[in-house]
């Protein structure tokens, strides 16, 4: 703006919300003074001032909005924040919306513009020299795309932040086998990103491998907590095929309620249930076909356990 003349002066400060509202009027008035040549103040996560984490927050906004009508031509406001929460943001004062009336909305990145994205982080991260099985576009790359886009419109999907999660995950992934290869003496290429680097594991192997499936089957007793587990996870691996066909997931939740008296070793077998998860590639951020925060979640599935309580075969 100031390069085309449109405010007397050229100051620029940015800020979030949070900022404000603890440090409160006085703060504002500040980074105000500084600004009346002629300026731009841009104000991020501005929903902040509103939140309700800091009593503080509304008494800046408040001078703000009486700011913004007295610095009218020489000051620019410009906000910042999430939909849902900006929503809540203009309901604290009627006059906000009349004093900043034109809103700009972001929709989230389609699957094709992030694989465009994805494929430009690869090359700008190895100059153009990795190369990717089935190509960067290919398969397993389109099935890594695609779980990342199933999140869309979710509470918390971060777009192209959680594309950079996705790709320092896939670069995880592919140092942890070049390294086991070079213990294992095999031959590797530094430069060669695999199937199982792009989407995880096979969960039919990694199962087999998953030192917490072991120890759960294992328990003495718990017949029907070990059937329920295994249907579970042949469901899984029912959506890996499906995915490798291109062909839609079918919709599951990875949270279970475990029930049972005391002793009956519920907590043991949750732990070993979240632990798999893990094992098997499910709880990466933004990459699995769910997320479970905790080992122990609570929904509507439940896993009951019998009065008995698991031990290790001697």
């Amino acid at each position: 703006m100031s390069s085309t003349k449109v405010l007397p002066g050229n100051g620029f400060v940015e800020t979030t919300g949070a900022f404000l509202a603890t440090h409160g009027v006085s703060k504002a008035e500040e980074i105000l003074r500084g600004l009346l040549g002629g300026g731009a103040i841009f104000i991020d996560e501005a929903y902040q001032l509103t939140s309700g984490n800091n009593p503080g927050g509304p008494a800046v906004l408040d001078f703000l909005l009486a700011e913004m009508e007295n610095h009218v031509g020489k000051v620019v406001f410009i906000l910042a924040g999430y939909n849902k929460e900006m929503e809540k943001f203009f309901e604290h004062n009627p006059g906000l919306k009349s004093r900043v009336p034109y809103q700009f909305r972001f929709a989230d990145y389609k699957d094709e513009e992030l694989m465009h994205m994805f494929e430009g982080h690869m090359k700008q991260a190895y100059a153009g020299r990795m190369r990717v099985e089935g190509g960067i576009q290919g398969l397993y790359g389109r099935v890594a795309i695609r779980r990342l886009g199933r999140r869309r419109g979710a509470p918390g999907f971060g777009n192209a932040r959680d594309l950079r999660t996705l790709f320092s995950k896939i670069k995880e992934r592919q140092a942890v086998r070049l390294t086991k290869d070079r213990k294992d003496g095999l031959r590797v290429d530094d430069f060669l990103m695999l199937k199982e680097d792009l989407i995880g594991p096979d969960p039919t192997v990694a199962l087999k491998e998953s030192k917490a499936w072991r120890e759960l089957q294992s328990l003495i007793g718990l017949k029907s907590v070990k059937e329920s587990v295994e249907s579970f996870f042949e469901l899984v691996e029912e959506n890996y095929k499906r995915e490798l066909l291109e062909r839609e997931p079918m919709d599951m939740s990875l949270n279970r309620v475990f029930l049972g008296s005391p002793g009956t070793g519920k907590t043991t077998v949750a732990k070993l249930y979240g632990q798999i998860l893990a094992d098997i590639g499910l709880l990466s951020n933004g990459e699995g076909m769910s997320q479970i925060n905790s080992f122990l979640s609570f929904s509507s599935s439940s896993l009951r356990l019998p009065y008995s309580c698991p031990q290790k075969p001697i």
